[in-house]
């Protein structure tokens, strides 16, 4: 009885520990699920439409349109044991990019808003309050070049 005790207590007090360090993570903790929020806004200028596919090991959002200053925004879960990886395709009149909108390992925030430009996509800057954190689109693959 008193080892049964000591294994509930050893287990109660585990559990508190992990709780405590998942709240000073810079993720959020909702119903004990670790969620994160992607939004996407066409800044490529006026009448042009931006067409997004994404796609992560385990989901396909399915094809979305995102009219000029519009945003497109989805949320998941992260895997606690880290891995969670969301890429996009981006196609506009004559143009076609892709790239990885959320990298659990290099995406630290809760709320991820994006800006997509010609010149690649710019992520929300909190320090700044500017979209100024600019990435260079990925590199083309025979896979996207030929089922794009």
């Amino acid at each position: 009885m008193m080892n049964q005790l000591r294994v509930l207590l050893v287990t109660f007090l585990l559990a508190a520990i992990g709780v405590a360090a998942l709240r000073d993570t810079h993720v959020g903790l909702s119903d004990g699920i670790l969620i994160r929020h992607v939004n996407i806004t066409n800044g490529l200028g006026p009448d042009v439409d931006l067409t997004v596919h994404c796609k992560s090991a385990d989901d396909d959002l399915g094809i979305q349109l995102i009219h000029y200053g519009s945003t497109y925004g989805f949320h998941f879960r992260v895997n606690i044991f880290g891995g969670t990886q969301f890429y996009c395709s981006f196609k506009w009149p004559r143009q076609f990019h892709w790239f990885d909108i959320f990298i659990q390992a290099r995406d630290h925030c809760m709320n991820c808003p994006w800006l997509i430009k010609a010149d690649g996509p710019r992520r929300f800057n909190s320090e700044t309050g500017n979209y100024d954190d600019l990435y260079k689109w990925n590199k083309p693959s025979k896979f996207v070049l030929t089922h794009g």
